[in-house]
């Protein structure tokens, strides 16, 4: 773990090595670790303070009432999770946090970051920004799945990822075997596995997707 690379992320950009390293080891802030699989937070469960991943990675699934599955983010460190929901009234996890490589974390409660930020503009301005974009990613993220028809939405998940060629190509990108390539893409795109060949199949015939 660099600690150095949390400067990179709000709310620690231009702080000092040696003061970041005094807040994230202070009383009562603790280091935590987690293996893949591991869960980090429950869909529902309380966010009581700032989550910040050292190391690793992890994927961000929400799960409605009718069990259907969505993959809203996948995050590498360094980076905060939830951060728009440390202060919030309904202070609620909105998304089940699931460690996808060995990680790191620190967790530090509301009231210490608060008492943090208020003695340091720098980072209260850093963490201002950074809800703000957060903000703006949620926003897009519902107009995605709002607005676009499923076409749109696997074409749009090209642009970001690359054409597909092949199923392996695919698998390895998405870090899933072969059997589990279409759950892994119906998860990613909020849809089910029928729907999902349906308009790959479409698509193909239309020649926007590459070779089998």
């Amino acid at each position: 773990m660099e600690l150095s690379a949390l400067l990179k992320i709000a709310p620690f950009r231009g702080m000092d090595e040696d003061d970041l390293i005094a807040f994230l080891f202070a009383t009562p802030n603790s280091l935590r670790r987690y293996a893949p699989g591991d869960i980090i937070a429950m869909q529902g469960d309380r966010c009581k303070g700032l989550y910040i991943l050292a190391s690793g990675a992890v994927r961000a699934d929400m799960v409605n009432a009718d069990g259907k599955e969505l993959t809203i983010e996948e995050i590498k460190a360094p980076a905060l999770l939830a951060s728009a929901f440390v202060f919030a009234t309904e202070n609620r996890f909105p998304v089940m946090i699931e460690a996808t490589e060995p990680c790191e974390l620190f967790f530090v409660g509301r009231d210490r970051f608060m008492q943090a930020m208020l003695s340091s503009p720098v980072m209260l301005g850093n963490f201002l920004t950074d809800i703000s974009d957060r903000s703006v990613f949620l926003s897009r993220k519902v107009s995605e799945f709002a607005l676009l028809d499923l076409k749109k939405r696997i074409m749009k998940y090209l642009d970001t990822h690359g054409a597909i060629h092949n199923q392996r190509e695919v698998a390895q990108r998405l870090g899933v075997t072969r059997p589990s390539l279409a759950r892994a893409v119906a998860q990613r795109l909020g849809v089910t596995r029928p729907s999902l060949a349906r308009a790959l199949a479409e698509l193909a015939k239309e020649g926007k997707l590459g070779g089998n």
